[in-house]
């Protein structure tokens, strides 16, 4: 009877068990979510040694800059690019880098022409001492020669003028690019030219009346050699040149001389306009001024350029 008993009251409790309400897919997937938002992460920022030059390292960059989210890590003269973010705890960090690194660069081979191009694996372990203060430690060449030390997050206020003065020199860098990306599509591309008319595959096949080289700051002109020194966008397809001239050998009797840059307007004694990418026309500077319709070249085709080249 007692055992009856004893069957009949475990029979419930597993029918118990199995009433009781299961979390659903909602409920673990909201766990995940808050297991995943949980996860510790450095704050973005720059970071120095606490201690008595704390606030003076912290105003002239800090010793070491984070930036995980954007995937960056970098110190004095050295810089990396994260591959892998592990989580060895709940405030525990390694993050795995590949790394420029200018000293030990040329510490470990300064023979090596390519020396500053060179490539470093490296590791850094990261973990939170408090809200604002981290414990770091990083390998050198791929080994972990140094014990860890710490690593305080910097004021609000020097944290927004360096993140200003990032954003300047990102702005800076851009307007760069963009300038040297207008004066590449301004210039006509190097090669050999000549004027459109009778016998023009001819006349580039002696290579006797425009060679462009921008790539080895050159010009060839009909009657004049001339090595570029500066140049210039105008317009969106011309590009005004500073180049120091003499005729040539042998020139045409009828050859003008380029005026000197040194007594020319902006130093400027030549000035190409970008037709197409096969036809420009070339001014050459006259008493200061850059005058009449110019001198329209075509450029010759690719058998006269793989000759030339060759």
């Amino acid at each position: 009877m007692n055992q009856n008993r004893t069957k009949l009251f475990t029979l419930m409790l597993m029918l118990a068990a199995l009433l009781l309400p299961c979390p659903g897919p909602a409920a673990y997937a909201q766990e995940a979510a808050r297991n995943a938002f949980d996860k510790w992460r450095p704050k973005a920022g720059v970071y120095a040694e606490p201690g008595k030059t704390f606030r003076a390292s912290c105003d002239e960059g800090g010793g070491l800059t984070i930036n995980l989210r954007e995937k960056s890590v970098s110190g004095y003269e050295w810089g990396c690019g994260v591959k892998k973010i592990t989580d060895l705890g709940p405030d525990s960090l390694k993050v795995e880098m590949v790394c420029n690194d200018y000293n030990l660069a040329q510490n470990v081979n300064p023979r090596d022409p390519d020396w500053e191009n060179r490539k470093f694996n490296e590791v850094m372990f990261v973990k939170k001492i408090d809200d604002v203060t981290i414990s770091v430690q990083k390998s050198l060449n791929g080994k972990l020669k140094d014990a860890p030390w710490r690593e305080a997050y910097c004021p609000l206020k020097t944290q927004r003028a360096l993140a200003e003065a990032t954003l300047r020199a990102k702005a800076d860098a851009k307007q760069k690019t963009d300038l040297e990306q207008a004066l590449k599509d301004a210039h006509p591309r190097d090669g050999v030219y000549a004027a459109a008319g009778p016998n023009f595959e001819e006349r580039c096949a002696k290579f006797n009346d425009t060679i462009v080289t921008f790539s080895e700051k050159s010009i060839t002109t009909a009657s004049n050699i001339c090595k570029i020194e500066q140049t210039r966008v105008q317009l969106p397809d011309t590009v005004r040149i500073g180049a120091d001239c003499a005729l040539q050998a042998a020139p045409d009797p009828n050859a003008v001389s380029v005026q000197n840059v040194d007594t020319t307007l902006d130093h400027e004694n030549l000035m190409f306009k970008k037709i197409d990418d096969k036809t420009v026309v070339l001014w050459i500077i006259k008493d200061g001024h850059f005058t009449g319709d110019g001198r329209k070249l075509s450029y010759c085709s690719d058998q006269v350029q793989r000759a030339y080249a060759g």
